[in-house]
């Protein structure tokens, strides 16, 4: 079997190291999603909860693959956002910057990880508040859901980005 062959093989999702890496990554990151949502309170400071993510990630996946014969890339593979309110995604301040969480927000926390490169993302909306979500808040994530759902089931085998952003 040549180098190319056995590659393509790792890559196949029959292989169970393959579903494994995959399955580790998405655990960590949801755990590291958790961690972030935990320290989401008014007053926090939005860097200091994009820098707990991060080194959550390296430390779990740095625990992972240590005694193997090749070395196995881990660590981030998305870094640590949280963009809030009218800011759409992507937003990861400087270590100087002293913006902070308000009652009433609404979040978009963004992060990724992974193992020798099989990647695991997850994105999560949240509104710091107590109790039920009314109002403009919930019209906003009710129509970011529609959209979502509506994006899934447009994704098929021979569309075209063009035909779900039209419907979008």
């Amino acid at each position: 079997m040549s180098d190319g062959e056995r590659e393509e093989k790792e890559l196949d999702l029959t292989s169970t190291d393959v579903v494994t890496k995959y399955k580790s990554t998405a655990e960590i990151v949801n755990k590291a999603l958790q961690l972030v949502i935990s320290e989401c309170k008014p007053k926090a400071k939005i860097v200091d909860l994009c820098e707990k993510g991060d080194p959550f990630i390296r430390e779990q996946t740095g625990n992972m693959y240590k005694n193997v014969k090749r070395k196995i890339e881990r660590g981030v593979a998305f870094p640590t956002y949280i963009s809030i309110n009218n800011t759409i995604c992507h937003f990861s301040p400087l270590v100087s910057d002293e913006g902070i969480l308000e009652e009433g927000d609404i979040l978009k926390i963004d992060m990724g990880c992974h193992i020798d490169g099989f990647i695991a993302v997850v994105a999560h909306t949240h509104v710091l508040q107590q109790g039920p979500i009314i109002g403009r808040a919930t019209d906003v994530i009710a129509a970011a859901n529609t959209t979502a759902e509506v994006a899934l089931r447009l994704v098929r085998l021979g569309k075209k980005n063009k035909d779900v952003y039209e419907v979008i």
